[in-house]
């Protein structure tokens, strides 16, 4: 796990759908990048990280369900976002 979210003192990792694809969210959709039209898939971690990176968001597992995130992201454990 070199991406995850850190939140509540938890280390969340990034979500991969059943494809195994890590799904990201395209920032020059603004407040509709989490509709599935918009969604960005990422077939390895690398690929992800670059994504986010380029300033995409990702999605992370959470309590409940996924949700997209841009803050408190780490990388290889230093703070990105």
């Amino acid at each position: 796990m070199r991406i995850y979210r850190f939140f509540s003192g938890q280390k969340w990792p990034a979500h991969v759908d059943r494809d195994g694809r890590y799904v990201l969210g395209d920032p020059k959709h603004g407040n509709l990048k989490h509709h599935k039209v918009n969604k960005v898939y990422a077939s390895s971690e690398d690929e992800a990280i670059a994504y986010v990176r380029q300033g995409h968001s990702i999605w992370v597992k959470s309590v409940s369900s996924p949700v997209l995130v841009r803050d408190n992201l780490y990388i290889d454990g230093s703070q990105f976002t």
